[in-house]
Order: structure tokens, then sequence, then C-alpha cells
């Protein structure tokens, strides 16, 4: 999803995308079930990369491991991001409006992923396709419906904040609630689509991105 996005950016800016285990070239690994040890790994394999300025960058699961991969930095005392990028996902102290994905049946997980466009239609109608995926899909939702928010200060940076106008797994409200968790600058744009509205959007995210990130290089 991520390999174009260096196509849209300032020549200034680098693109580094993280493959999570259990997806892709890594679908052999098993895949994360809780969000702090999640976070513990990407602050120790990234660790060398954030020495230098960076801004992060999160759709869906990944706005909320982005932004306690922000937390988890700055209680190690370690460089923090020139901003945060929160697509997608509702602001971490919301609480899910769904059944937890726990206690679904596989018809009712399946019919969950249509609503939400999560799937295309080639793998929802692949029934070896699915038996791959779906084990993957109850081990994100683990993370997400597991989640609680342990009260720290506001984050100093800005944060930019996304969403589908079509997307069924959030609301304005939800989204705009990302503002409790700066002292920083505020911005949320609504763009056309579903839930995986920014493989359509990338170049609109990538220019929000991109100046924010410009604007607070040359600070």
């Amino acid at each position: 999803m991520y390999r174009k996005w260096v196509e849209d950016l300032p020549p200034e800016l680098d693109l580094y995308a993280v493959q999570l285990p259990g997806r892709e070239f890594r679908i052999r690994e098993a895949s994360f079930t809780q969000l702090e040890p999640l976070v513990q790994e990407l602050a120790r394999v990234l660790g060398p990369l954030l020495e230098q300025p960076f801004a992060l960058f999160g759709h869906s699961m990944g706005a909320t491991v982005a932004f306690e991969l922000a937390r988890e930095l700055r209680r190690r005392g370690a460089r923090q991001p020139l901003m945060l990028g929160a697509s997608g996902r509702i602001a971490p102290h919301c609480r899910s409006r769904f059944t937890p994905v726990q206690e679904l049946t596989e018809a009712q997980l399946v019919e969950k992923l249509k609503r939400g466009g999560g799937l295309p239609d080639y793998v929802l109608n692949e029934p070896e396709l699915m038996a791959m995926v779906l084990p993957l899909v109850r081990s994100d939702y683990k993370i997400v419906d597991g989640y609680r928010l342990t009260p720290e200060p506001p984050l100093t940076f800005p944060i930019a904040a996304f969403y589908g106008l079509d997307d069924v797994l959030t609301t304005p409200e939800e989204i705009t609630g990302w503002q409790q968790h700066t002292t920083g600058a505020f911005s949320v744009q609504a763009l056309p689509g579903d839930h995986f509205f920014l493989a359509n959007a990338r170049r609109e995210i990538l220019w929000t991105l991109s100046r924010g990130i410009l604007q607070a290089l040359d600070r």
C-alpha cells in the first residue's frame, strides 16, 4: 500500500514502511496479539533510524501503534517525532462501539470485513486465502479491542488526523478526539472513501504530512 508513496514525497524526505509479522513476506511469522510487546519491538528495531528527525504515520490499528510508539520513545528519553499522522482510527481515549471480534463467529467476521471494505473480493471469495487471512485479522483485532489508554501528559508535537467520509468504523467526533492528545497543532481532514480511503488519497495525505514535516524542520 505504501510502496508508491515515495513518488509523491519531496526529495528531502525518505519513506520507511514497517512490515509487521504475519503479513506478506513475513506471513510465516507469528503475529502480535498485544500492543505493548509490539511497541517495545518497534522501539528496539527502529531505534537507529529514529536518531535523525522523523515523523510517524499509521492507518487504522497502525495509528494507535504509532501513537504508543511515540509515547514509548518519550518514556525512554529518545527523540520525539516532528509530527504524527493518524488515519482511519478513533482517538486513543475512545472505546469501540462494536462487538469485540473475539466474540464473532467466522461468518460474522467475514460480514464485518465486507462492510468495512477491508478485503478485496478475490480474497473474500477464495477459501484458502481466507483461511490464511482470518487468523491475522483476529490477531489485529485482539490488539485493537484490548487496547486501553494509560493516562500520560499529552504529546507536544502536531497531530494530523484523517478519515474517510464513508468509513463505518469511525465518526467525525471520534477522529477529532485526537486533539486531546497533543499540546501542539492539530488538523483533521475528511477524504472521499470508506475505511481504506488512503488507497486513493495518498497525494492529499502526503501533502499535509510533507508540509508539516518541512515546516518543523525549518524551525
